[in-house]
């Protein structure tokens, strides 16, 4: 009786374990480019990084705990492969730093993360947001000092599960933990099918004054097959200044291995002295697949800047007021 009892609790054990299947998977993305850039009149060329994606090295960390329930990691480093470091902010997991819980009703996520406003950013733009093409080149925090314009740290976040009939959402909360410019509250909701897909964002963030930096975006794409479109709007505000951003921009596959893509954008300022600071960019490139993991890629940008406004396509060298700014890129991209 004994044996039998103790052989059971064993297979009891051993049933657990099963049953809690984990995995671990390293991944990455090198991308480098022969970058050109001119701003004022002034030109600097240079082997840069994430003309087409940003270089990356990362864990991820999946396990079963039963009953649909599942925990999860998530460890990514910046690269800059042109030189080997890792990325300037001094955080070495930069990029995300994670830990999750998810089931049926969605997924708790804790850490550094990107958060839902910038989503629409980089979904909505035929760039993203990498290189001298990218939309993100005209987004500004105003001066506010807001560091959320991409990833927030510290922060709890809810994510909506994936079988809601295409409808996506995306939540956070983060203190400040003594750090102007870090406390967030915003959320995001999308609705994905078939060809169509449109999200909307909201968000503000705590400043070191009595303003808090408030941002707005809404998005939409419609894949034709033969061309892909997108439109894109994103209003930033902070105390009397604001500025609204306009994008429209398509892809279209070539010969199974090819994309073109390009985009035009205008930036319009308004209110504490700003409404002259208004910029108009325009880009074009096109990424040519080797495989599935390898592609080159060229792309090319102007920006024409008008007031003290001074956006430029990269840096360095620094953007010049009221001046344009130009540049190209010639990559690779490998991804594992």
């Amino acid at each position: 009786m004994k044996f039998r009892l103790t052989a059971a609790a064993a297979l009891t054990v051993l049933a657990g374990l099963a049953h809690a299947q984990s995995s671990v998977t390293l991944f990455g993305v090198v991308d480098t480019s022969l970058k050109s850039v001119s701003n004022g009149g002034v030109r600097s060329t240079q082997l840069s990084t994430d003309g087409l994606s940003n270089s990356r090295l990362g864990f991820r960390a999946e396990e079963d705990l039963g009953g649909g329930m599942k925990a999860g990691a998530w460890l990514e480093a910046a690269l800059n492969p042109d030189t080997g470091s890792i990325n300037a902010s001094g955080k070495f997991w930069h990029r995300r730093s994670t830990v999750s819980l998810s089931d049926s009703w969605g997924e708790l996520r804790l850490g550094r993360d990107l958060n839902p406003s910038f989503w629409n950013l980089s979904i909505f733009d035929p760039f993203g947001t990498c290189g001298v093409g990218s939309g993100f080149n005209l987004v500004t925090n105003l001066g506010s000092g807001a560091q959320t314009l991409l990833r927030t740290d510290n922060a709890v976040a809810y994510l909506l599960p994936s079988n809601l009939g295409g409808l996506y959402g995306h939540f956070m909360l983060a203190p400040s933990e003594g750090v102007a410019g870090n406390k967030y509250k915003g959320g995001r909701l999308g609705y994905q099918s078939g060809p169509l897909n449109v999200a909307a964002a909201y968000a503000t963030t705590a400043t070191a004054t009595a303003d808090d930096f408030k941002l707005v975006n809404v998005g939409v794409s419609y894949d034709l097959k033969a061309v892909k479109l997108f439109a894109l709007n994103n209003t930033a505000k902070y105390g009397a200044k604001k500025q609204v951003n306009w994008e429209i921009g398509l892809t279209a596959p070539v010969g199974g291995t090819g994309l073109v893509r390009a985009s035009y954008q205008r930036a319009d300022a308004s209110g504490a002295g700003t409404d002259a600071n208004d910029a108009r960019q325009i880009a074009i490139g096109y990424v040519h697949n080797l495989s599935i993991r390898t592609a080159l890629y060229a792309s090319a940008s102007h920006v024409r800047n008008s007031g003290a406004a001074a956006y430029a396509v990269g840096t360095p060298p620094a953007g010049v007021p009221g001046s344009t700014s130009r540049g190209y890129e010639l990559g690779v991209r490998h991804t594992f």
